[in-house]
């Protein structure tokens, strides 16, 4: 019987991607790896064939949720593990127990999904993870991807922009800093960078992700998820992993304002769905 099976999105940034292979080989309990990759790049291809149990190569770039979800499915498939655990390629796995960590809360708490601490350089990828759950927020975040969109678009308005944020900084030193709970929390929304899905989850559900999204939010459709079967999502800090922040779309847009664009699109049409599937309370 096989216990964990690791489900690793890559997108052309194998040095991530074998960094946080070799981390997971050097647990101290064996586990599966597949690797979906949503890139064709054959080189990279035919090196990781090498360091994992199974490789998946999507014809066309499927995004996060899809493209993780036919990995979960893979490994169900082919090894019906007793866990699922979705990791972002730029992330590290350095606790030695980290498995076993896994199953202690299980045994115990009998999870339907499990978050970790997630440790960074300064990001803001942080558990219990806030997400937006009602259409008020929905609504503002909505309008403020449009917005952003309709700025970062025009050159005139993009330069004005950031000289006014610029001349902003100037006044207002202080930054938001996001932190990590200190203590196990349940019901709570968990960040999508390294997610533990248990047997009694995805036994329950077509796929561990809501399938209709592209990147971005993932999190609240898991979050609307919990809500509405009333699944139990646990965070425990004891449960710890580094998350590099990003790197993988920073590898794919060196210029900022493309980035800010992509980003904003991708947001909307995630943010869309949500809000139409919170007021029709429709099954995902």
């Amino acid at each position: 019987m096989i216990k964990y099976c690791f489900i690793i999105l890559h997108y052309n940034n194998i040095k991530d991607t074998q960094e946080c292979i070799q981390s997971i080989r050097n647990l101290d309990t064996p586990s599966k790896i597949i690797v979906v990759s949503n890139s064709k790049d054959l080189e990279q291809l035919n090196h990781l064939k090498l360091l994992v149990d199974d490789l998946i190569i999507n014809e066309e770039n499927m995004g996060f949720a899809k493209a993780n979800n036919i990995g979960a499915k893979k490994a169900i498939e082919r090894f019906h593990p007793e866990f699922l655990i979705v990791i972002n390629n730029d992330t590290i796995i350095e606790q030695a127990n980290f498995l076993h960590v896994i199953e202690y809360d299980y045994e115990k708490y009998r999870f339907d999904v499990l978050g970790p601490r997630i440790d960074t350089d300064g990001g803001d990828s942080v558990n219990p993870f806030y997400t937006y759950d009602t259409l008020e927020n929905i609504n503002k975040q909505i309008h403020g991807c449009k917005k952003t969109i309709k700025i970062y678009s025009n050159i005139f308005f993009r330069y004005v922009y950031q000289i006014l944020r610029m001349i902003k900084h100037l006044f207002v030193k202080s930054k938001t800093v996001f932190t990590n709970g200190n203590q196990m929390k349940f019901n709570v929304s968990l960040h999508g960078c390294a997610l533990v899905f248990s047997k009694q989850y995805y036994e329950r559900f077509d796929y561990p992700f809501y399938n209709g999204t592209f990147l971005y939010h993932e999190e609240e459709f898991l979050s609307y998820r919990r809500r509405k079967y009333h699944l139990t999502f646990m965070y425990d800090p004891v449960l710890r992993i580094f998350h590099k922040e990003g790197a993988s779309l920073n590898y794919s847009y060196n210029t900022n304002y493309k980035k800010v664009i992509f980003k904003a699109q991708e947001r909307l049409k995630s943010l869309e769905k949500l809000k139409y599937i919170i007021e029709n309370n429709l099954d995902i």
